[in-house]
């Protein structure tokens, strides 16, 4: 048979386990509730592309997703965002090595959890288009700050090798 629609509470917040069961929760019967969801950007990009796929998804990018199951999904042309994490690495790295350095083909706003730290730091992050960002470091001396993680907007987790050794 297939998957029934359920609500689900997430003990803790799991971008790995939000986007597994929107997927299997798009073609189940009837609707499944997250509650305690993901909200980082690759949530909202998946139910974008799932959608576009024929599904029925409402609320990616806040605490609670619903699903309604489809009998099937089609295919579909996505573009998929730029990664994050990658991106963070490349400027962190033009940050450490006192350059200049210009990412292309990526929205600020997937910044807002690491611009903060990097300018307090001594980089500084420019938008200079849609969406591009040039990075590049305005103090003479990287300033050492503490940082936490948090599910986005805040630090990511996945950025804590990379800013220590900045």
């Amino acid at each position: 048979g297939r998957l029934k629609g359920v609500e689900i509470h997430f003990e803790k917040i799991s971008v790995g386990a939000t986007e597994n069961t929107m997927m299997a929760a798009s073609l189940a019967v009837g609707e499944t509730v997250i509650n305690n969801a993901a909200c980082e950007p690759e949530i909202i990009d998946l139910a974008k592309c799932l959608n576009a796929m024929g599904a029925k998804i409402v609320g990616a990018g806040t605490p609670q997703i619903k699903i309604v199951g489809v009998d099937k999904l089609s295919g579909t042309k996505h573009k998929v965002i730029a990664d994050r994490i990658e991106a963070g690495t490349y400027a962190i790295a033009s940050l450490i090595t006192n350059g200049k350095i210009i990412l292309q083909n990526i929205e600020p706003w997937l910044f807002s959890g690491l611009k903060e730290d990097l300018e307090v730091s001594g980089g500084l992050l420019t938008q200079i288009s849609k969406d591009e960002i040039e990075v590049k470091r305005v103090s003479s001396k990287i300033k050492s700050i503490n940082i936490s993680t948090s599910p986005f907007p805040g630090f990511p987790t996945d950025m804590q090798a990379q800013f220590m050794a900045l």
